[in-house]
């Protein structure tokens, strides 16, 4: 056997080979899941591997097989509810079908997603789930493709990357919810956002950018008047966001309404709103996206738009799968799997009170 000076002796494929009474390249086989192997052999290779705690070596396997039985996973922010729950579901769902699942967090930064990347692809991952931070610089992803690693697009969609993605229908679902408020006599509704502006909003994150569209497709369709104020972006720094927000909510004409595009981005509303002696709904109305569980414990209840998070990173995590496997289509394919305004009391109905003058 080898020996670790750290672990003790390690079972290696010979030790195993010996131990089964087979020829080594027949426990390689076995071992590696390649190859053909009789039923009898598989099983005394088997019993051997388990009676002698082998441990395969995941370099040499990949090396003998071209594959490694790993995806790598690329978000954008761990810490982000969103993706820490999709990271659950694609590491349940890629672990039930046999592989390991390698992260790397990007923090929103193209150079972090590309260092990634290079990691990834070093590391031999069979493919990829990125959630890309730009809808345009998407040169290491190509490359990655060129190499022969096949990826999918989480949550977000790349006009200029024919891809294979899963992401939310957010341009209906934000028109919904603003159009909830238009409906209850609101007109001076502000959308808020941590995200950055670098550029002009056509560099946003598609996320961002559909529920903006969607934001300003109920205002037009109400008939309101689209004021850029009315529009907050962080920049990725929560103080400079409730700087803005209190900003806003001193001035003479302050928002009688808020759309949060996601539960962080609502917290920092909420701070703000308190710090101001605001309250919901009382005196500012509020949803927000995602469906966290602090939601329901505030005081009254978020209405929120829930997203199919579990659902999307299923269907990202088997759509990846399918490619790896060869069940797939030629065609890249793109599934959108739309998200739900579930009412509770934090709006108001401003359509039959007084309050409706002011606005």
């Amino acid at each position: 056997m080898k020996t670790n000076g750290r672990s003790g002796p390690q079972p290696t494929v010979a030790d195993v080979a010996r131990a089964a009474g087979v020829s080594r390249a027949t426990a390689a086989r076995v071992l590696g899941g390649y190859g053909y192997a009789g039923s009898e052999a598989r099983e005394l290779v088997l019993e051997a591997a388990k009676r002698l705690a082998y441990q395969p070596n995941q370099l040499a396997r990949s090396m003998a097989t071209g594959r490694s039985k790993t995806i790598g996973v690329v978000v954008a922010d761990i810490e982000n509810l969103y993706f820490a729950r999709a990271i659950r579901a694609i590491t349940d769902t890629a672990n039930a079908n046999g592989f390991d699942v390698v992260l790397a967090n990007t923090d929103e930064h193209i150079e972090m997603e590309r260092s990634a990347l290079r990691v990834m692809l070093a590391k031999r991952v069979d493919g990829l789930i990125v959630s890309p931070a730009s809808s345009f610089e998407v040169d290491h992803l190509i490359e990655a493709r060129n190499m022969g690693c096949p990826f999918v697009l989480l949550d977000r969609r790349v006009p200029a990357l024919e891809a294979d993605t899963v992401a939310i229908d957010n341009f209906p679902a934000a028109r919904d919810a603003v159009s909830s408020f238009t409906r209850q006599g609101h007109r001076r509704i502000a959308l808020v956002s941590n995200s950055r502006l670098e550029g002009g909003q056509k560099y946003l994150t598609s996320p961002v950018r559909e529920r903006l569209e969607g934001y300003k497709a109920a205002l037009h369709d109400a008939g309101i008047r689209i004021d850029p104020k009315l529009t907050v972006f962080g920049g990725g720094d929560n103080e400079n966001l409730a700087r803005k927000l209190r900003k806003l909510c001193q001035g003479d004409s302050r928002p009688t309404a808020f759309l949060a595009v996601t539960s962080a981005v609502a917290l920092v509303v909420l701070s703000v709103l308190r710090e101001e002696g605001l309250s919901v709904p009382d005196d500012v109305s509020l949803i927000c996206f995602e469906n966290a569980d602090w939601t329901v414990a505030v005081t009254p209840p978020l209405t929120v738009i829930a997203q199919p998070i579990k659902e999307l990173a299923v269907a990202v995590t088997e759509r990846l799968i399918a490619r790896l496997q060869g069940n797939s289509s030629s065609m890249p394919e793109e599934t959108l799997l739309s998200a739900t305004l579930i009412n509770r009391g934090s709006v108001k109905d401003l359509s039959s009170s007084a309050d409706r003058d002011r606005n």
